[in-house]
């Protein structure tokens, strides 16, 4: 009996894999990017700012959410969709991961924070409709290349980014200033003005 409820999980997984096709058209493609690491004080500010613009994606004819299923504002926002799809069946949320080992990385976290957010990051996964792996096992780089895989699929980029240089939501933000797309920070007093578009 597990041995068939494994089976049937993996037949699970393998079709939400195909369910993002790579001709979808960028015009009603989001996608998100954000701290590992949002403070307190302002996820309140941050999940309301988010619920608020993916209101207005919406209501704009923009059909599918890409998030990077990595900790802190991805899995807000990964949350915030799920919860919209209730309201708005129509709406599609895709989970493009840099590779299928990325919690391995968090094995450094304290052991209840680490099981907890394990639980949730498989719950996610089954909450959405399309799972996406930019590679098979973790290398130097799948991080930016799941960045790069986003970016170049969407047209509009929601983020949660605070101005630093440094780290994956600095880049993914340069990335979409380069690209041309439309991008709203939902960081409380966070940058708006259009930073150096060097990558």
């Amino acid at each position: 009996m597990d041995g068939e409820k494994t089976r049937t999980k993996e037949s699970r997984d393998d079709a939400k894999e195909k369910v993002f096709l790579p001709g979808t058209d960028p015009a009603a493609v989001c996608c998100f990017t954000g701290h590992r690491r949002l403070p307190e004080e302002f996820r309140g500010k941050i999940e309301e700012k988010t619920s608020h613009v993916v209101d207005v994606l919406i209501s704009a004819g923009y059909r599918w959410f890409l998030a990077g299923g990595a900790l802190g504002y991805d899995m807000l926002a990964e949350r915030v969709v799920a919860e919209k799809r209730r309201e708005h069946p129509e709406i599609r949320l895709i989970l493009a991961l840099p590779c299928r080992d990325q919690t391995g990385a968090w094995l450094r976290l304290p052991e209840e924070e680490r099981s907890r957010n394990l639980r949730e990051y498989q719950r996610l996964k089954g909450l959405a409709d399309g799972i996406c792996y930019v590679a098979d096992f973790y290398f130097d780089g799948c991080m930016r290349e799941r960045n790069r895989f986003m970016i170049e699929r969407s047209s509009f980029c929601v983020a949660c980014y605070d101005g630093r240089r440094v780290g994956g939501a600095g880049q993914t933000w340069r990335m979409a200033v380069k690209a041309g797309l439309k991008i709203y920070n939902t960081w409380p007093n966070g940058p708006t003005a259009v930073p150096s578009a060097k990558d």
